[in-house]
């Protein structure tokens, strides 16, 4: 009999790119069944909270952090107590207590078939891991129209517009009997954005403060828990108008209305280099001669430099997506459908918007998160090898066997001895032998060639070769023998 053994470190559960940014749903509609193929079975065994609901804001005795409702913070004499929050003139910051927590997002299904026809990453939320923040404040809802108009009427922040000339107005059906100043400030760009939260003694959230805030310590794939709603609202409304849509600390607006500004940078691999001891991406290869010719393409053609991707957040939690901030004197001379991953939050956009965070101030009270973070397996022992968790996307042959050869999983050492830590691409037969955990249906390449899982019948689908050219743009997924 073969055993099983997992090596645990305190990650996270998450998925696909958002819905809301307008990428295509991951596992599609009806008509396409996809239950024939395995799944990467990685997600943690954190349920949506079910403990109590404290009403008292008086700070309450609790004999263990466990005791401590959603929505509130340990103080320092251990105590639970209400998330503090504090007023401006258009709305409220609150304090997320300091804490570990679960960052990025895994696919439910690992389909290479899109991106050999174009080569782009689908799935830049994974691999996962832990991460660590102090408390911090952030905006309870997005900044809205009304609160963005102060600040252009002050002088310090300038007219929104989109790629298209407009304001990014909804329209007279959307707004309804509502107030257009009460809803999210949108087709502003990511300059704009900090510039509003500058002007009011605060900056843009990172990554990880917005994933935070969004999802709690207990890996939750949308704000609200793991489960998709389908009743959410594709269209904009006024900000913190969906009662359902409220995250684990009590705030509104991270899994519908607009998606978000972040602070950081975007980059692909932002994530998985987390667990690499080098590069592993040729300047020659799929992803950089695809994302060359895209960029020219904007440009009319000629080489260009249009200025810096920012990270994009909204959906579920720890989905990632880029946009572009324009460089001045650039300009996008061809307009695409969508984005270079698919979405369509090329730059400012009438669905994409903001909201601000900010440092505690020294004087301030910290709080603590009272649930721990939720142990995940990051890679399987199974039978006589390990496997690896995560994938490279869209790598040719020569890519792929580079991305074992750096790979650094949880325990290998610091410093990426000469050839690896062990880790390389499996065989056709050691892939049936962990089909189960291996998550398909690719093409992933592998030691003897490429190799993808076929529909066989309603309950089977089975490995096998593939024709595959060496240059092509497969995925990746690294063993180890024992």
């Amino acid at each position: 009999m073969t055993s099983t053994r997992v090596t645990l470190v305190s990650l996270a559960c998450l998925a696909c790119l958002p819905t809301s940014i307008g990428c295509a749903p991951q596992d599609g509609g009806p008509e396409q069944r996809h239950a024939y193929y395995d799944e990467p079975h990685q997600f943690p065994v954190g349920v949506p909270y079910a403990g109590p609901e404290i009403e008292t804001d008086t700070p309450e005795a609790v004999a263990s952090a466990d005791e401590c409702g959603r929505g509130r913070g340990i103080d320092a004499e251990g105590s639970c107590v209400r998330l503090v929050t504090r007023e401006h003139e258009f709305g409220g910051m609150v304090q997320i207590p300091a804490g570990a927590f679960m960052r990025g997002d895994i696919p439910s299904r690992y389909d290479a078939g899109p991106t050999r026809a174009r080569a782009y990453a689908q799935h830049a939320g994974q691999p996962l891991f832990q991460d660590n923040l102090p408390s911090y404040w952030i905006d309870g809802y997005e900044i809205s129209r009304q609160a963005y108009a102060q600040c252009v009427e002050d002088g310090t922040c300038t007219l929104p517009q989109c790629l298209d000339g407009t304001d990014g107005s909804p329209t007279e059906a959307q707004i309804g009997t509502a107030d257009l100043g009460a809803f999210p400030q949108t087709c502003v760009s990511h300059d704009q954005a900090q510039a509003y939260c500058e002007w009011r003694g605060a900056r843009l959230p990172t990554e990880a403060e917005w994933e935070y805030a969004a999802r709690g310590p207990e890996g939750w794939i949308y704000p609200w828990g793991h489960e998709f709603r389908d009743e959410l609202g594709l269209a904009l409304g006024p900000v913190g108008y969906d009662p359902l849509d409220i995250s684990y600390f009590g705030l509104k607006g991270f899994g519908g209305n607009a998606i978000e500004w972040v602070a950081d940078a975007y980059e692909d691999d932002a994530n998985l280099s987390r667990y690499l001891g080098g590069t592993f991406r040729l300047p020659t290869g799929p992803l950089a001669r695809a994302w060359a010719a895209w960029k020219q393409g904007l440009c009319g053609g000629e080489a260009c430099e249009l200025g810096q991707r920012y990270v994009v957040k909204g959906g579920r939690t720890g989905a990632r997506a880029g946009a572009w901030q324009i460089a001045p004197g650039q300009a996008i001379v061809t307009m695409p459908t969508s984005n270079f991953e698919g979405d369509r939050a090329i730059a400012q956009h009438p669905r994409l918007g903001f909201r601000c965070a900010a440092d505690l101030e020294p004087d301030q009270p910290s709080l603590t998160v009272p649930v721990p973070a939720v142990p995940l397996p990051l890679y399987r022992q199974q039978g006589d090898f390990d496997m690896f968790l995560a994938v490279a996307e869209v790598v040719n042959r020569e890519e792929a066997i580079r991305f074992c050869s750096v790979l650094r999983a949880p325990g290998d050492p610091e410093e990426l001895p000469e050839g690896g830590n062990g880790w390389r691409l499996p065989t056709l037969e050691e892939v049936r032998a962990v089909a189960l955990w291996f998550g398909g249906p690719g093409p992933f390449w592998a030691a003897d060639g490429a190799i993808e899982q076929t529909y066989v019948d309603t309950e089977t689908a089975e490995w096998g070769p593939v024709e595959a050219a060496d240059d092509e743009p497969l995925m990746a997924r690294c063993i180890r023998s024992h």
